[in-house]
């Protein structure tokens, strides 16, 4: 039976059906934008095989931490300690092992090593706990949706026919998983001409009718192509955390402030 974790009053699956959208760089940005709007945050990296989120914070691990091993103890009390960073407390396989080490587990254990990974960390209190999924629906998507209480689901896509059939397949999971979906996020929306100002399609967009693009659904926000976005993730500064007024941060902003609205404005 799903469970919450202590002193957690929400967690926020973000979630891709396919990898290269940039969505770990939405949910890192997303977290700055909640926390700078009053909000107790926490981040969690749940992609065991490439967790990114300590480089996009600047944080490097060159070799494994020692005395941590989620699976197998029988005190189920949070031991890991997390990471304090701009703000938010931050949690990843990759801040558990050194940047060349490889996480080899056999499969039928990838969910449960991810789940009690982060339920043995000490979160303390939070308004958000934003789990980064990895790409896909397989595992550990289906043990953390079983085994945590996960209060909704966002989806972050961009406009493509490939993008958008795969997103379908994730709001499927979490509908049938019973996971409130908020809304979707289009990343990679749009380009801002710097000569001109206007926005410019970069991708091909779908003339197609996906499930991502039901009318139910709220499209939170379309985050444009920008190098500030890419550099700040290159150089370990989020683009929230070092111009939060930026244009760019500001959308990242309404979309905080549509989530957050989402659940009382709380």
């Amino acid at each position: 039976m799903a469970r919450r974790i202590e002193g957690v009053s929400r967690i926020l699956a973000v979630a891709s059906g396919k990898g290269g959208v940039g969505k770990t760089t939405v949910t890192v940005n997303l977290a700055l934008a909640l926390a700078q709007a009053g909000a107790r945050v926490g981040l969690f990296d749940a992609d065991i095989y490439g967790p990114n989120v300590p480089l996009m914070l600047g944080v490097w691990r060159t070799q494994a931490a020692r005395g941590l091993a989620p699976i197998g103890r029988s005190d189920n009390t949070p031991y890991i300690k997390p990471l304090d960073r701009y703000g938010l407390k931050v949690m990843s396989i990759g801040l558990l092992i050194g940047e060349t080490e490889t996480v080899m587990p056999d499969p039928r254990f990838v969910g449960l090593l991810v789940t009690r990974t982060m339920q043995d960390v000490i979160w303390g209190d939070l308004d958000y706990l934003l789990v980064d999924l990895p790409p896909g629906t397989g595992e550990p998507q289906q043990t953390i949706v079983s085994a945590v209480q996960v209060d909704g689901a966002l989806v972050v896509t961009t406009p493509q026919d490939l993008s958008l059939l795969d997103a379908s397949r994730s709001l499927g999971f979490f509908r049938k998983s019973d996971v409130p979906i908020i809304g979707v996020i289009e990343n990679m929306s749009y380009l801002t001409c710097p000569g001109c100002g206007e926005r410019i399609e970069v991708f091909h967009r779908s003339n197609r009718e996906w499930g991502v693009q039901d009318r139910q659904l709220e499209v939170l926000g379309r985050i444009p192509m920008d190098i500030a976005i890419s550099r700040g993730i290159d150089a370990g500064h989020p683009l929230l955390q070092t111009d939060p007024d930026a244009s760019e941060s500001l959308v990242f902003r309404d979309v905080a402030a549509r989530v957050a609205s989402h659940f009382g404005g709380n």
